[in-house]
């Protein structure tokens, strides 16, 4: 491959451990800005929440199973596969659970806004729910169609409903209370570098004295003739010279070998040293490359000489 000579002088290539570095020095820095950012709480705080609803909706759909065996059970009796109302009485439990989950998500949006839920008819409605599940399986448990009353069983009819309706109760918690606490982190805006423009005020026009030729002369009292009076010569202002503005500062005369520093990062830094008018300082720099403070203040060090009187010493 030929490369063609433009007359610019080739920096000379850093050895390859440098490279890799350098590379490994800006993914830290990176890093510890992200986390160094309260917008990472909300993120922890969301991932939180979503694995434990995934959980606790697992647990919830298996205590549904098991109750809706047993509310089945007492509502089919002697009914066979053949009678459509068996089939229904499938129906009849995720119906109670599902109204259930619907009141309690609904108290957690409440909750989470700081509304305080204290209707008796919620709380009815939710014992009500509970009750009809509870005795439905409590009661296939205590006399059974076939054999004895099994102690286990007795045990695990009573457990499960209760299980089922506590963990109902606690995920519109988990979800108000991760709602709360996702509202709680504030996230700090960023600084505007640029100032606000300033709407110009008018300036008052000046009023021009009239001129001694355009002024009315004075009204002759005498018979005496006056000699004509000559206005005097308007003063001549000298043209106004712009002021010198002063020479950008070229690119080219900042040097940022040996701080460790990427060489797109450099390049970031050589533009926008080229494209400001004021002194560059360690915030312009940290904004633009994101590094951290010291080596921004290292970097303003090294540009000091250069932007002093706009020419590299």
């Amino acid at each position: 491959m030929q490369t063609h000579d433009t007359g610019k002088p080739r920096p000379g290539k850093q050895p390859r451990p440098v490279r890799k570095l350098s590379k490994r020095l800006d993914v830290a820095r990176q890093l510890h800005d992200l986390e160094q950012d309260a917008a990472l709480d909300i993120v922890d705080i969301e991932r939180l929440r979503v694995s434990v609803t995934r959980s606790l909706w697992v647990f919830l759909a298996v205590g549904s199973v098991f109750t809706t065996t047993g509310v089945q059970d007492f509502l089919a009796g002697h009914l066979t596969p053949a009678d459509p109302v068996w089939w229904g009485c499938w129906g009849v439990e995720p119906c109670l659970v599902g109204i259930l989950i619907t009141i309690l998500r609904w108290e957690a949006a409440m909750i989470a806004r700081g509304i305080d839920i204290d209707s008796k008819a919620v709380d009815w409605l939710k014992r009500f729910l509970l009750g009809s599940t509870l005795v439905m399986n409590v009661v296939p448990a205590l006399w059974p169609r076939e054999g004895g009353i099994s102690a286990g069983m007795l045990a695990a009819h009573i457990m499960v409903p209760v299980l089922v309706f506590f963990l109902a109760e606690v995920m519109p918690i988990v979800q108000a209370r991760c709602t709360q606490a996702r509202r709680a982190v504030t996230l700090t805006k960023p600084e505007n570098s640029t100032p606000e423009p300033v709407d110009p005020v008018p300036a008052a026009p000046v009023e021009t004295p009239a001129s001694p030729v355009e002024a009315s002369p004075p009204a002759v009292t005498t018979s005496m003739a006056l000699p004509p009076v000559t206005p005097p010569a308007a003063p001549i202002e000298a043209p106004a010279v712009p002021a010198e503005t002063p020479a950008p500062v070229p690119a080219a005369a900042v040097e940022l070998d040996g701080l460790g520093i990427p060489v797109g990062m450099q390049q970031q830094i050589r533009q926008l040293v080229a494209g400001s008018t004021a002194p560059v300082t360690a915030v312009d720099i940290q904004r633009a490359t994101r590094l951290p403070l010291p080596i921004a203040a290292r970097v303003v060090d090294r540009l000091t000489p250069v932007t002093a009187n706009g020419y590299a010493h």
